[in-house]
């Protein structure tokens, strides 16, 4: 064999092995690494309110969140309205906590802030699901209510974000 094709076999070889593997990462619970949760999202959502008079809502969302294994963090601050008999305004920031399922997102989020023009607090769970490398739809259902007692109000909601 000649010093010329020794060279380029020897190049192939260094080659294939400093490649790696192509395989599927199945992670800790036997699902695909699917959708990146990690980073910065906004978007938009709108529902309503079923119980009592009924209402409908809509807003705006923003928040970010971190992964470790299957697990995904984060903090969110949700800005809308709630128009019915009467109209107003709710202003939450609210943890979340919850599990990746590929491109599945499942969580529980409770948080503070104002809750029909007074303050109050809210708490409730949601699925996420990634359609596309940034777009994810959303389903919520978060328990409202003040300080001091007991939730007054359930809201349901779907969205459409867009991660970063």
């Amino acid at each position: 064999m000649s010093a010329g094709r020794k060279f380029v076999v020897a190049l192939a070889m260094i080659a294939a092995t400093a490649v790696p593997a192509a395989a599927q990462d199945y992670g800790p619970y036997g699902y695909g690494s699917g959708f990146d949760w990690d980073g910065f999202y906004a978007g938009v959502y709108g529902g309503g309110v079923p119980t009592g008079g009924g209402s409908w809502s809509a807003g705006v969302f923003t928040g970010v969140n971190v992964s470790v294994d299957s697990a995904v963090f984060g903090v969110e601050a949700q800005l809308g309205g709630d128009f019915g008999a009467t109209s107003s305004m709710d202003a939450l920031i609210m943890g979340k906590g919850g599990l990746s399922l590929g491109e599945a997102l499942v969580y529980g989020t409770a948080g503070t802030g104002f809750v029909q023009g007074s303050f109050g607090y809210a708490f409730g769970a949601g699925a996420e699901y990634a359609f596309t490398n940034s777009m994810t739809a959303r389903g919520e259902a978060l328990g409202l209510g003040a300080w001091g007692g007991g939730p007054s109000d359930m809201r349901l909601a779907v969205g459409l974000a867009f991660h970063l």
